[in-house]
């Protein structure tokens, strides 16, 4: 009785090969729980790049302590005298606006030191100098003293003792006279700005943690409390009333020329140019530096005799021919608008006047793109030119607390994204924080174009056309934002367009799209049935069609390209479905291509399983006729194989497919916000369409090689019993190429052969037609070495050198078939273990009877101590002669085991990773793929036609 492989039952067995679909959620390093500093206190590494994790946050942890060692050292700590830790230091209290001549006074005080006590320090210590007269305490000292505890209202004459009240410690940045551009004071200091500290603020620990910037210095300042504020009082008194000095009001001119330059120009620093001509950058000025550069040319003509022409030349800059409006007079030698313009500071009119025409003349920038505002939605608080500053440009909106709170959320599950900070910000309701995307290769370069992309969700329009993917943006294309915002793209350094790129798109009919995808608007009818003609003959692989013609347009690729029998080729249904998925990938909403994904899965899924049920009902031992299984020919199984291989094939080709654009998925997924829900939906729609097609490779894999070891099965016994030696009868074998082989060999290199030609008629992939013979001579090797063992214990002479010589001989025919086929690598290892076993019995009997247990499982390692102990006991030594005493195995030796392979330690199936062989970027490889492609071009032309109106259909010639 033959060992019959338990696979082998009457119904083909469920699936015990599993496929792990990677994760395409990438893993992400946890966050600390300490506080971090902010961003521009922590230290950058050199270079910019970006620190390891273990660096970045050594600051924040002790490693290698526990949390006691920590608790019980800050124990510690405290108990040390605070002398160690905090050391006192010298501060120096300037009184100098309390008495004339003195300079500073210093005091010892450490870190918890507050205002209030170096206040009561330095009374106790400097009375004498508080004591002094100063400007607004002029009595007599002695006074004072005598009658100051008497005299609490502080009248003329008698003064109180000083108190801390009566002062207060001011914190003093400036610099020294020297470094100063304007001199305030007769002193070596000039103060820029002051604060008057609270009494429990501490001055050493604010000297330590802030510090002035490079140039100014730090003091600190005791005053009398009344004077203090009664200065602060006149200050903001005069800043109300607009009583400003000089160099306030030079200041505030240039701040206002510096917010209408930001208006202007959004932060941009690089228009100017030496091309410019010397008086156009006087414009470019401050007004106060216009009026001053007037008032030096009038005094100037006084001497010189040409202020005349001076301001003529300026009158003529201002204004060009027909723009008398901005100014109240315009006429050649009208000198009270001369006055005007030379008292633009002194007339209100004058300066807004110059103000306005200064702001209105500012050039855009040569050096870098920008982008000219030609709609916005706040007056108050668009601006006119938006610089892109950097190789990117990302315009979005303020987010709400909500949205921050959402973004934080989502940035505990992704890497830092320092690229997508907003340049520009804009205000309307329908932006979103992240709306559009503007990209350059190279930062400013002529030779690199830029791309826009919008962000998922946001409504962009590029030229007029809604913009979904990422497309080419060139100068003077026009850009659209929402509802409300446009902006006019405008590139200095690259070549202008002859044509404006957005102007066919005025014309553009309402219902046209699908195959033209308005690649023909605003052409004429005889232009329109050309570029028809013209796509219809294309060998480009290009298959537009309209998201509403989608089911038709699935059904019809699936059932006219549903066998080898197709006019398209084996590939074709991958083909064709690769072209509607690149189609949607670039020209639909990016949700729909997740949608497009999963209904093409089902629907080979479906496909699939129907065929498998199709082929199980037509097997003999489902129709009651179980004598017709040792008969079944392998021309009958390739044919109903046929199906299965050709799905298999296809569906290997599209599942690398879609993984290329289910990567890019993930990368959108990582650009964006990951809270965003629909992007996790479609990313979880592409991951399930994958695990689909892993499903439908799965299937037909185990039923093709199910079949096809059914008919090896009844095959592979005669590779033992056929005697490669003796004459061959020519009718036993099938084919004429294998017309010289023994009968028993014939019977299943003809297995082999047709199983090749299959795979190679169907295309099937490289990485899978290995896996299918593998899978083969796995079964083929277990099922001879299982029948072999099994037939040598009986009476048969099996484990002979005579029989072991013949089967040798006929599987080295195998072999060497299947290493011209192209399948020798595979065959000799998946061959090993019975050709060991046969080289086994082929050693010469004087050798084996004088080898021993040890050099024998030493020199046949694959063999088991059952299966090498069950050879030497049923080899045939001759009548009556028992095995040697050297062939017994030590007492220890585990003879319990199996003598027979196991069926169920088959090679697991893993997908080809690799990329697919439907390249799209090079023209249509076929004659009958691309005859296939122009069928289903007119195809969805004519559904297109029908769906119009008469009276705006095309008809081509």
């Amino acid at each position: 009785m033959t060992a019959h492989p338990e696979h082998l039952s009457s119904n083909p067995p469920p699936s015990s090969l599993s496929i792990s679909t990677p994760s395409l959620a990438s893993h992400l390093p946890p966050l600390g729980s300490s506080p971090t500093p902010p961003s521009f206190l922590r230290s950058k590494p050199a270079g910019g790049a970006s620190q390891p994790r273990h660096k970045r946050l050594s600051h924040l942890f002790q490693r290698g302590r526990s949390n006691s060692d920590r608790e019980r050292q800050g124990g510690e700590r405290e108990r040390v005298p605070e002398a160690v830790y905090n050391p006192p230091g010298l501060i120096k209290i300037y009184a100098d606006a309390l008495s004339t001549g003195a300079n500073y006074k210093s005091v010892l005080a450490t870190k918890a030191s507050t205002a209030g006590e170096l206040i009561v320090d330095f009374i106790s210590r400097y009375g004498h100098v508080l004591q002094q007269p100063t400007s607004s305490l002029e009595e007599p000292e002695g006074e004072n003293e005598k009658d100051g505890s008497q005299n609490e209202s502080g009248t003329p004459g008698h003064h109180r003792a000083a108190t801390a009240d009566d002062f207060v410690l001011c914190d003093v940045i400036g610099r020294s006279r020297s470094e100063a551009k304007v001199h305030l004071v007769s002193s070596g200091w000039v103060a820029e700005c002051r604060r008057a500290l609270s009494g429990s603020e501490r001055p050493l620990l604010l000297m330590e943690m802030w510090r002035p910037k490079e140039g100014f210095e730090r003091r600190f300042e005791i005053r009398r409390r009344d004077d203090f504020e009664r200065e602060e009082r006149e200050r903001l008194e005069k800043e109300r009333k607009g009583e400003a000095n000089s160099t306030a009001d030079v200041n505030a001119q240039a701040r206002r020329f510096r917010a209408a330059r930001t208006r202007m120009a959004s932060g941009s620093g690089g228009e100017a140019s030496s091309e410019i001509p010397e008086k156009t950058v006087d414009l470019r000025r401050s007004i106060s530096d216009m009026n001053l550069s007037i008032r030096r040319r009038h005094g100037n003509s006084s001497r010189s005799g040409q202020g005349e022409g001076d301001r003529k030349n300026v009158k003529s800059m201002l204004l060009d021919d027909g723009e008398a409006a901005l100014l109240p007079k315009e006429a050649d030698g009208n000198r009270d608008t001369e006055r005007d313009l030379e008292r633009g500071e002194e007339g209100e009119g004058g300066t807004s006047d110059l103000e306005l025409l200064s702001q209105s003349l500012i050039l855009p920038p040569t050096d870098r793109p920008y982008f000219l505002l030609l709609q916005g939605y706040d007056e108050k608080k668009d601006f006119v030119l938006y610089i892109m500053s950097r190789s990117t440009h990302i315009f979005g909106r303020t987010m709400t607390a909500a949205e921050r709170q959402k973004e934080r959320e989502g940035a505990k599950n992704r890497r830092k994204r320092e690229y997508l900070q907003v340049d520009t910000f804009l205000s309307a309701p329908d932006i979103l924080p992240w709306h559009l995307l503007v990209r350059r290769g190279q930062p400013f370069t002529s030779s690199e174009s830029a791309v826009i992309r919008p962000f998922r969700g946001g409504v962009v329009t590029h030229n007029g056309a809604e913009l979904l993917r990422e497309a080419e943006l060139k100068t003077g294309d026009i850009i659209g934002l929402g509802k409300h915002f446009f902006f006019l793209y405008k590139d200095p350094t690259s070549a202008r367009p002859s044509v404006l790129p957005w102007l066919p798109q005025i014309y553009a009919p309402p219902n046209l799209s699908g195959a033209f995808c308005c690649g023909a608007c605003g052409r004429s009818i005889v232009d329109r049935q050309a570029a028809l003609r013209d796509y219809l003959q294309s060998r480009e692989p290009i298959l537009r069609y309209h998201p509403k013609f989608e089911e038709q347009l699935l059904k019809e690729i699936v059932e006219k390209n549903d066998s080898l029998h197709s006019e398209g080729g084996a590939l074709a249904p991958a083909y064709l479905l690769a072209l509607c998925i690149d189609h949607a990938s670039r020209h639909l909403a990016p949700s729909h291509l997740p949608v497009l994904l999963l209904k093409t899965a089902n629907l080979i899924k479906s496909l699939v399983l129907e065929k498998i049920k199709e082929i199980g009902d037509k097997q003999p031992e489902n129709q009651q006729d179980s004598h017709e299984v040792s008969t079944l020919s392998i021309e009958a199984v390739t044919t109903e194989l046929q199906p299965l291989m050709f799905w298999m094939s296809n569906a290997t080709e599209l599942l690398n497919f879609i993984q290329l654009k289910v990567q890019d998925m993930e990368k959108d997924w990582e650009f964006e916000n990951l809270c965003d829900p629909a992007l996790s939906a479609d990313l979880e729609m592409g991951s399930e369409a994958l695990t689909l097609l892993d499903d439908v490779i799965m299937y037909t894999f185990q039923q093709c090689v199910y079949y096809l070891t059914k008919t090896l099965y009844s095959a592979l016994p005669a590779l033992l019993d056929s005697n490669p030696f003796s004459s061959k009868s020519s009718g036993d074998t099938p084919d004429e190429d294998l017309s010289s082989m023994p009968p028993g060999v014939a019977r299943v290199l003809e297995v082999y052969r047709s199983t090749l030609d299959l795979t190679r008629t169907c295309q099937l992939h490289p990485d899978l037609v290995s896996q299918t013979f593998g899978y083969l001579f796995f079964f083929s090797n277990a099922s001879l070495f299982n029948t072999l063992m099994e037939r040598g214990s009986s009476s048969e002479l099996f484990f002979s050198w005579s029989r072991a010589v013949q089967i040798r001989t006929n599987l080295d025919l195998v072999l060497d078939w299947l290493q011209g086929a192209g399948l020798g690598d595979i065959a000799n290892e998946f061959f090993r273990k019975l050709s060991i076993t046969v080289n086994f019995l082929c050693i010469p009997k004087t050798l084996l009877i004088q080898s021993s247990w040890s050099t024998l499982q030493e020199d046949y390692p694959l063999l088991s101590p059952m299966q090498l102990n069950h050879l030497l006991q049923h080899y045939k030594l001759g009548p009556a002669r028992e095995p040697p005493a050297s062939w017994a195995p030590p007492e220890d030796t585990n003879l319990m085991t199996d003598i027979f392979e196991s069926f169920l330690d088959h090679p697991p199936l893993i997908l080809p990773s690799e990329v697919s062989q439907l390249q799209l970027s090079v023209p249509i490889p076929s004659e009958e793929l691309y005859s296939e492609v122009q069928r289903v071009r007119t195809f969805l032309w004519n559904l297109e036609q029908e769906s119009l109106p008469a009276n705006q259909r095309i008809h081509h010639l």
